[in-house]
């Protein structure tokens, strides 16, 4: 995929980011939604100097409880933050749960990143993530402009 598409646009997104302060309440919110066939991947993630984690330009640690429920066309994504730095912890204090970010699934994360940078959006944090089989992605949570949100989150699998 590359950074834009034909219109000049960001690519389609294929992720609904929420930010929630209670997981299992989300998660019976939105299965009852989606129905009970839903299959809800859940795990613990840490983010620190082990996966090149920075949050506003500065090392940084968190730990997020997160589930996953893929959709056709669409994955939502809900991240309860259970300690430390973290975007969604900052949309919680303004804004009360909701969507704090939509994830653009990339090739290459740098076009899209640079271009976003040079219109005056900033990385609000990024760092890597373990795949499966020794294999890494990377991710960036972009503002594309001061207290825009929601933020985009760019992810290079």
């Amino acid at each position: 995929m590359n950074a834009q598409d034909k219109s000049g646009f960001f690519p389609a997104v294929h992720q609904i980011g929420y930010a929630v302060r209670d997981l299992d309440a989300a998660l019976r919110h939105y299965q009852h939604l989606t129905g009970p066939a839903a299959p809800v991947n859940r795990f613990e993630v840490v983010l620190d100097r082990s996966n090149g984690y920075r949050y506003l330009g500065e090392e940084a640690a968190c730990r997020l409880d997160i589930a996953t429920i893929a959709a056709p066309h669409m994955d939502f994504e809900f991240i309860q933050v259970l300690e430390g730095d973290h975007p969604a912890r900052d949309y919680l204090a303004r804004h009360g749960d909701g969507i704090n970010h939509l994830g653009l699934y990339l090739n290459e994360l740098g076009p899209l990143k640079d271009q976003i940078l040079g219109n005056g959006g900033r990385i609000i944090n990024e760092g890597s993530f373990e795949i499966g089989a020794g294999r890494r992605g990377v991710f960036a949570y972009m503002q594309v402009a001061p207290s825009v949100y929601p933020l985009y989150e760019l992810l290079q699998m």
